[in-house]
Order: C-alpha cells, then structure tokens, then sequence
C-alpha cells in the first residue's frame, strides 16, 4: 500500500505545472470519458455524467484546480450536448439542468477537496534535516505504543507497538554499526 500512497503524496505535493503535456492531460480528461460513455450508449442511459467524475479528480490531483475547472466545464457541456435527450439541444429542459448543478456540484466538492488536501499537506510541520544539527526528533512511550514527534508537529506520530519498535531500533543500529565497520576496512 505504500507505492499508490506515496504517488497520491507526491502528486498532492507537487502538481504538474502548465505546459503542453498539462493541456493535452485535460483534452484527453474531456475526450477519454466520452469516448467510454459513446462505447456503451446503446446500452446504458442515465449516467451521462459519470464517467468524467473520474476524470476531474484525476485532473485535480495531477493538475490542480487551475486546469480541473476548465475540464469539468467542458465535461458538463460534452455530455448534455451528447448523451441527454433531445441530443445536440443545449440545456434542453429541467432534467439537463438539475444533471449539469449535480455534476458541477460534486465536481466543484472534489476539487475543493483535494485543495485542502494539497494545503493541508504543504502546512504539515516536517522535522528539521539531518546533519551535524539536531534533528528535534523525540521518541516517547505511551500506554505501551512508541510515539515520535519533532519541534512544531501537533500530534505524535503512532510507531507502533514498544517492544517491536525497540526490536526494530536495535536492529538498525547495529546495521549502523556493521556498515561503520565494514566501511573502516
């Protein structure tokens, strides 16, 4: 589980910024879930939106807002054109209407979301690097579960069980002291 973790990390950290390849992702957010929902017309009805939810939240994540906007807009406009009746009718009745507020309503929440996702990890405190400073990192011991925290963090970071976070510690230090040793020579 740590591989699509730390990719969800990293994208959250780090979106894409502009360029050629960010307007070619949003063309392909807008073309790819209409080519499924074109694929299977002749058999599903009633879910002219869903298929681009996906899509805007991919976009959020690896793009940001500034480009998951323009991709829901355009998603909202493709699929009541497309795949409400009468087709090619722009906002036809009540029923194109309540369907593009819906979708631009989850759309508008899953960009917000992931916002304040992306913020609240660019506020995260982070501990102090290592070196030849002190790191600030302090290891504490509550109702049998090793902690860590650093200087600024809010809340302790859960280690797991004492013993088997002890074991563990051990371990790595005398991995330390077999690399010291065989490093020496």
């Amino acid at each position: 589980m740590m591989i699509p973790c730390s990719a969800l990390k990293n994208a959250l950290e780090r979106p894409v910024e502009g360029g050629r390849k960010c307007l070619l992702w949003a063309v392909l957010a807008v073309a790819l879930p209409t080519v499924l929902r074109m694929a299977v017309d002749d058999h599903v009805t009633g879910v002219a939106f869903s298929p681009y939810i996906p899509f805007v939240l991919l976009t959020a994540l690896m793009l940001g807002w500034r480009f998951a906007a323009p991709v829901a807009f355009a998603s909202v406009a493709i699929a009541d054109l497309m795949f409400i009746d009468p087709r090619y009718v722009p906002i036809a009745g009540p029923t194109d209407v309540f369907g593009m507020v819906i979708f631009l309503l989850t759309a508008t929440l899953i960009i917000f979301l992931v916002e304040a996702a992306r913020s609240a990890l660019a506020a995260r405190p982070r501990p102090i690097p290592c070196g030849r400073d002190e790191t600030g990192l302090i290891f504490s011991l509550e109702e049998g579960q090793a902690l860590l925290s650093w200087s600024g963090s809010n809340q302790p970071l859960r280690l797991g069980p004492e013993s088997e976070v002890s074991e563990m510690m051990r371990d790595f230090l005398a991995q330390l002291e077999v690399g010291r040793r065989l490093n020496a020579r």
